[in-house]
């Protein structure tokens, strides 16, 4: 039997909440360990020696990158699979689009998000920058992940009940996704060399070099989602009470409408504001 809408609705909202706050944990995370990530898979430096080039002004810097990046592709993800949840087809399928939708969407933001950290130049033309090897590492995670989900649920049915087995879940869950998936963002990486300093193919992939880029980040993942899956029942009911509010108070919409109006144009004449001081006009 297919869930009534309001519990659909529900689950987007709170697999998109669990996004948020992952977005939140990994954005802090991130500005110390992307990075250094980054270094070592492409240009495959020492950990020690990528972590030497860190420095608190490039910390503070990038974590505003992570910041906006996270809070968009992180809800995205979450709630894309949940709505694709929605459809009865194959838990590799599923992921398969999920995958797909999630990488086509969101590259330009990971490649800027990359540049970045790395300081390369950002320019139109490199936003879509290896792309194949990019959606093909996303497709992976994707068809991994709900497969694992599934598995870890069906060795214990009860643990979506508790903080705990929820955490442990989505832990196991993302921590097998991004290591499984680890081949397509080696091969992104390999794609993504500096043309001047690219290392032969052979050169490239080594064992021990592809452990220490992965595991990092998975880690990362594992444990901001992790978090994040704490809150969704928090949000789900939070949904729920005001959803019910908004049916028995019509006006609350409008009150809403206003509200978001208000904070725009505040945060607009904030901007004017801020630049006239910059500019001394």
């Amino acid at each position: 039997m297919a869930a009534a809408p309001e519990d659909f609705v529900s689950k987007v909202v709170g697999a998109a909440s669990q996004g948020a706050v992952g977005a939140f944990v990994a954005a802090i995370l991130s500005a110390v360990a992307e990075p250094v990530v980054n270094n070592v898979l492409v240009n495959r430096v020492p950990v020690i020696a990528a972590f030497k080039e860190l420095n608190l002004e490039k910390i503070k810097a990038f974590l505003r990158t992570t910041l906006a990046t996270n809070f968009i592709k992180f809800p995205f993800f979450e709630a894309t699979n949940v709505i694709m949840g929605g459809f009865d087809i194959p838990p590799a399928l599923r992921g398969t689009v999920t995958g797909a939708v999630f990488c086509t969407t969101t590259l330009p933001i990971t490649n800027y998000r990359f540049r970045k950290s790395m300081g390369l130049e950002i320019t139109a033309g490199n936003l879509y920058q290896a792309y194949l090897p990019t959606v093909l590492r996303d497709i992976l995670y994707g068809i991994v992940r709900n497969k694992m989900s599934l598995i870890m649920i069906g060795l214990n049915p009860n643990s979506v009940n508790t903080n705990l087995g929820r955490f442990v879940n989505t832990f196991t869950t993302i921590m097998a996704a991004a290591v499984l998936s680890a081949p397509g963002n080696e091969l992104r990486g390999y794609c993504l060399q500096p043309p001047g300093r690219a290392l032969s193919f052979g050169e490239f992939f080594q064992p021990s070099k592809f452990v220490r880029s992965t595991s990092v980040g998975a880690l990362i993942m594992s444990v901001s989602l992790g978090v994040g899956t704490l809150a969704t029942p928090q949000v789900q009911k939070l949904w729920a009470f005001l959803r019910d509010y908004m049916r028995a108070n019509p006006v609350g919409y409008l009150l809403v409408i206003l509200f978001a109006l208000h904070q725009a144009l505040e945060s607009r004449r904030h901007q004017e504001l801020t630049d006239k001081v910059e500019t001394g006009k």
